[in-house]
């Protein structure tokens, strides 16, 4: 007898496992980093499930911490020293070495780290991000190209390699920018 609502045998039935709230589905996981409305809060998602972070994870966790730091006490850092080491130092693993980190989220990473204002204390993500952006350079659209390179002048980060591959693809893409975009690029 197959099909749903079978009696007494329990496939598919009872009580969630305890692994599903310690461990969040990566769906779950990205909606919890993108709306996080502190950066306590923020961090104790990155305490808890960064060995689980995906390139994804650390797109929207970097995207939310610059958002985040914005309007935050200026030492916040020095509260999340640990954390911010953490999720640095893994992203800087993820972006060396991932084969399934694209142009948008490396985008999105820099664009983050670079507002987050701990830019300076982040040499070995930058210098990551800028092998693998220059890696992936042909996949970026406009908007990529423009915020990859807003994000490297604001943290002060000079890689004349990358600098050169945005601006040769830059040039190949010039009618796609619009107007913010362009801005940004100069």
């Amino acid at each position: 007898r197959g099909g749903r609502g079978g009696r007494g045998r329990g496939k598919g039935r009872g009580p969630p496992s305890s692994n599903s709230t310690s461990s969040p589905s990566p769906a779950l996981l990205t909606a919890n980093i993108k709306n996080a409305r502190t950066l306590d809060s923020l961090f104790g998602t990155v305490t808890a499930h960064l060995g689980r972070f995906n390139h994804i994870h650390l797109s929207a966790c970097w995207n939310t911490l610059g958002r985040l730091a914005a309007g935050a006490d200026p030492l916040w850092f020095q509260r999340h020293a640990k954390e911010l080491e953490s999720l640095a130092q893994t992203t800087a693993e993820v972006a060396e070495t991932s084969a399934e980190v694209r142009a948008r989220e490396l985008a999105n990473i820099a664009h983050g780290a670079a507002k987050s204002g701990r830019a300076a204390g982040l040499g070995a993500v930058w210098a990551a991000l800028a092998d693998a952006i220059e890696r992936r350079i042909g996949d970026c659209n406009a908007q990529e190209l423009a915020n990859v390179a807003w994000a490297f002048a604001r943290a002060e980060h000079r890689s004349s390699a990358l600098f050169d591959a945005l601006a040769a693809a830059a040039e190949k893409r010039a009618a796609d920018f619009n107007p913010q975009e362009l801005s940004n690029t100069v």
